[in-house]
C-alpha cells in the first residue's frame, strides 16, 4: 500500500513539472514599457524580444476613421484616452458606461530607435472582438471578419493573425477599426504583441503545441473511456469520464483560436462560441455526475440533482440563444461553477477524512482544478492579468482520474483472467469435445441451410427460363407447322407470300437461338471478350456507315452526332469492338422496327463526365409506356402494345445489359409515348497514354 501511493506521488510530481514547463513556454511576452497619450515610446528593443504594446490608445466611439482622415486634422475629434487591453465596456464617456454593442477606432503611435529603419516586423493580435480591421503606416494589413455599422453588416471572427510590416520610419501607426454586435466581450481584450517576425511566429507556435498536446492528451483519453463504456454499459463512470474529456478538449481548442481555426475550421463563429460556453457548463454537468460515481456516499444526491438541472438548463438556454444574450451571463456561470467546486471540494474532503479509496490523491488534483478555475473567473472579468488556466487543472485532474481508471480496470482485468483460468483447469477434454462437434454441426447445418437456399433460387430461376423459352419457341414452330401442313394438304395455297411467312418464322427462330447461345454463355462466364483500346469517334463513324444503308432503305433519316471535343486521339476506350458492336446494331434494330417511314434515329456519341463517354440512339418511333421503362432489359419481356407488330426475341436487350456490365458501364433508357425513345450506355473513358 505504501508502495503504491508512493508511485502516485511520484506521477503526481511528474505531471505537475510538465504543466509547469508547458507554461513557461507559453508564458506571455513581458515588458515595462506602456504606452502614454497614444504613444508607446520603444527606445531600445532587443534581438528575440517580444514586447506587449499595452498602456493608453486613442479611442473614437461609435466612429470608424481611416488614416486618410486622420491626416485631415480639422476634422477629427479629440480622442479619448483608454486602456489597452480591455473590453470597452470598462470604458466610460462622461459619466455612463459604454454599452457591449458598438464600433469604435483605436489607434496608437509607436516611437523606434533610428536604429530600426529598415528592419522587419511583426504584431501578433489575437484579442480582439469580433470583427476588426487594421493600418500600419496607412496600409492595410489585417482583417478579421466585416466590420459594420451593425449587427447586419458586421461579420464576427476571431483568428489569430501575425502581421508583418517593414520599418520605414522611426515612428509606426497602428490604427484599427473594431465592431462588435454578436458578444458581450468587445474591443481590444487581448495584449497586441510586437517583435521580430521570427520570435513572434516561435511564440505563436509554442502556444499552439502547448495547447495540442492538451487536446491531444484528452481526445485520446476520453475515446478510450468511450470505447470502454461500450463494453461495459453498467460503468456509467467511463460515459462521464469520456464525456468530460471530450468537452474539455473542445473547449480548450476553441480558447486557442489559432488551434481552432486547423482543427474546426468547418465551424462557424457562432457555433464555436456555444460549444465553448457549453465546454463550461455541460463539462462541469458531466464532471459533477462523474464524482458522483466516485464517492456516491459522501455526495447529497438531491444536491447532486439541482446542480444537474441547473447545468442542463443553462446548456440548453446555451443552445437556442444567440452569443449577444448567453454571453452576458458568463459572470452567473462563472458564479456557478465556483459554487458547484466548492461543493465538490467539500465532498472530497470528506471522502478523505473517511478514508475512501483513491480519496488523497483526487483532493490534491481537485483543489489544483478550484484553484484555475478562481484564476480563469478573475481572469476573464479583467481583475487579474494571467492567462486561461482551468484547462490545465481539468487536464491534470483527468490525468489523475484516467490512471485511477485505468489501474481499477486493469485489476479487474488481472482478477478476471484469474477466474478465466481456473475454469480452464475445470473444464474436459469431453465438454470441449461436445463443443467443438456442436460449433461444427451448426456451421455445417448453417451451410447446408444456404446451399438448399441457393438450389431452391436457381431451380425457380430455371423453371422460369425453361418455359419462356418453351413459350417462345412453340409459337413460331406452330406457325410453321400449320402453314407447312396447309400447303401439303391444299388448304394453304403454295404460293410465295406463305414460303415468306415460314422462312420468317424459321429466321426468327434461328435469331432466338443464336440469343439463347449468348445468353448461356454469358451466365456462365464462357464467353470470351477480346478487350482492347479503342479510338471511339473513329469506332462509332465506322458503324455509322456500316449501317446507314441498311437504315435508309427503309425511307428512315439516319444521323450520327460527335459531341465530343479536342483531339480524337485522346478519346479511347478499353472495350471488345465486336460485343459493343452487338449491342449497338440491337439498339439500332429496335429502333428501325419502332420507327415508321420518314421517321429519324440520331446516333450520337457525347461525354457524360470527365471519366465517361455516353452512346446514344434516340428515335421519333412510338416510346415505350412509363410503367413499362424498369423491365425492358428482362429476359424475354415484350411490350404488350407492340407485341403484335413488332417481333423480337425478347433477349437482345438483357444481352446487351450483360454485356455493357461486363466492361464496367450503365445500359438505360428514356421514353415517352408517341414522342420516341432514347436508349443509352456509358463507358469508362482512358486518356491516350495510360
Amino acid at each position: 500500500m505504501i508502495k503504491t501511493k508512493s508511485t502516485y506521488f511520484k506521477l503526481l510530481l511528474l505531471f505537475l513539472s510538465i504543466s509547469t514547463i508547458l507554461l513557461v513556454v507559453s508564458v506571455k511576452a513581458n515588458t515595462s514599457e506602456t504606452a502614454n497619450g497614444g504613444i508607446f515610446g520603444l527606445n531600445h528593443m532587443q534581438e528575440g524580444r517580444i514586447v506587449k504594446l499595452d498602456g493608453e490608445w486613442e479611442f473614437y466611439w461609435q466612429k470608424l476613421y481611416t488614416p486618410q482622415e486622420f491626416l485631415q486634422s480639422s476634422s477629427k475629434p479629440t480622442p479619448q484616452m483608454v486602456q489597452v487591453p480591455s473590453p470597452w465596456r470598462n470604458y466610460n464617456i462622461g459619466d455612463e458606461k459604454l454599452p457591449f454593442v458598438g464600433y469604435a477606432t483605436y489607434r496608437l503611435r509607436i516611437e523606434l530607435a533610428k536604429e530600426e529603419i529598415g528592419k522587419i516586423k511583426a504584431l501578433y493580435i489575437s484579442g480582439v472582438s469580433s470583427a476588426y480591421k487594421l493600418w500600419v503606416n496607412g496600409e492595410e494589413k489585417a482583417q478579421n471578419g466585416m466590420v459594420g455599422l451593425s449587427k447586419g453588416t458586421t461579420v464576427p471572427n476571431n483568428v489569430p493573425k501575425i502581421v508583418q510590416f517593414q520599418v520605414d520610419t522611426n515612428e509606426i501607426e497602428l490604427i484599427m477599426q473594431v465592431s462588435n454586435f454578436q458578444q458581450r466581450k468587445a474591443g481590444i481584450f487581448g495584449s497586441v504583441l510586437i517583435g521580430e517576425p521570427e520570435t513572434i511566429l516561435t511564440y505563436k507556435e509554442k502556444r499552439v503545441i502547448y495547447r495540442s498536446i492538451i487536446v491531444t492528451s484528452l481526445t485520446i483519453i476520453g475515446i478510450y473511456h468511450i470505447l470502454m463504456f461500450l463494453y461495459r454499459r453498467k460503468e456509467r463512470s467511463l460515459i462521464y469520464f469520456g464525456v468530460l474529456c471530450i468537452l474539455v478538449a473542445i473547449r480548450a481548442t476553441i480558447l486557442e483560436e489559432g488551434l481552432a481555426s486547423e482543427i474546426l475550421f468547418f465551424l462557424n463563429w457562432e457555433m464555436a462560441r456555444k460549444l465553448e460556453y457549453l465546454g463550461a457548463s455541460a463539462g462541469v454537468l458531466f464532471f459533477t455526475l462523474f464524482a458522483y460515481t466516485q464517492f456516491p456516499e459522501d455526495m447529497n444526491r438531491k444536491i447532486r440533482n439541482i446542480i444537474a438541472v441547473i447545468l442542463a438548463m443553462y446548456s440548453l438556454f446555451i443552445i437556442l440563444t444567440p452569443a449577444i444574450f448567453y454571453t452576458k451571463t458568463m459572470v452567473l456561470l462563472q458564479f456557478i461553477i465556483d459554487l458547484v467546486f466548492l461543493y465538490l471540494v467539500y465532498v472530497y474532503i470528506t471522502a478523505f477524512r473517511k478514508k475512501r479509496e483513491g480519496s488523497l490523491l483526487n483532493t490534491i488534483a481537485l483543489l489544483m482544478l478550484f484553484l484555475t478555475t478562481v484564476n480563469d473567473t478573475l481572469y476573464y472579468n479583467h481583475f487579474i492579468r494571467t492567462t486561461e488556466l482551468a484547462s490545465v487543472g481539468l487536464f491534470f485532474f483527468l490525468f489523475t482520474q484516467s490512471i485511477m481508471i485505468s489501474k481499477r480496470y486493469a485489476m479487474a482485468f488481472v482478477r478476471t483472467e484469474k477466474l478465466s483460468n481456473d475454469l480452464a483447469i475445470l473444464n474436459t477434454s469431453l465438454e470441449r469435445q461436445v463443443l467443438e462437434r456442436t460449433k461444427e454441426l451448426q456451421q455445417a447445418n448453417e451451410q447446408l441451410k444456404i446451399a438448399n437456399e441457393s438450389l431452391e433460387e436457381a431451380h425457380q430461376s430455371r423453371s422460369m427460363w425453361i418455359r419462356n423459352i418453351s413459350h417462345e419457341i412453340s409459337t413460331p414452330l406452330t406457325s410453321i407447322r400449320a402453314y407447312t401442313m396447309g400447303m401439303l394438304d391444299g388448304v394453304v395455297p403454295s404460293n410465295k407470300d406463305y414460303i415468306q411467312l415460314v422462312y420468317n418464322h424459321s429466321l426468327y427462330l434461328s435469331l432466338l437461338l443464336h440469343d439463347l447461345h449468348d445468353m448461356t454463355d454469358i451466365e456462365n462466364r464462357q464467353i470470351k471478350f477480346d478487350l482492347q483500346k479503342v479510338n471511339i469517334c473513329e469506332y462509332i463513324y465506322e458503324l455509322y456507315e456500316k449501317n446507314r444503308l441498311d437504315i435508309e432503305k427503309q425511307e428512315i433519316h439516319f444521323v450520327c452526332n460527335n459531341l465530343l471535343s479536342g483531339e480524337e486521339n485522346e478519346f479511347l476506350v478499353l472495350m471488345d469492338p465486336l460485343r459493343i458492336e452487338q449491342v449497338i446494331v440491337n439498339l439500332l434494330k429496335n429502333a428501325q422496327r419502332f420507327v415508321n417511314e420518314n421517321g429519324k434515329i440520331d446516333f450520337e456519341l457525347g461525354k457524360w463526365d470527365e471519366h465517361n463517354v455516353v452512346i446514344k440512339v434516340k428515335d421519333n418511333g412510338t416510346g415505350i409506356k412509363e410503367d413499362e421503362l424498369d423491365f425492358v432489359f428482362d429476359r424475354f419481356y415484350k411490350s404488350k402494345s407492340q407485341s403484335k407488330t413488332h417481333n423480337g426475341s425478347g433477349l437482345g436487350l438483357a444481352i446487351s445489359k450483360e454485356i455493357i456490365e461486363y466492361h464496367n458501364g450503365i445500359i438505360g433508357v428514356e421514353s415517352k409515348v408517341g414522342k420516341g425513345s432514347c436508349f443509352y450506355f456509358i463507358l469508362p473513358l482512358q486518356r491516350s497514354g495510360m
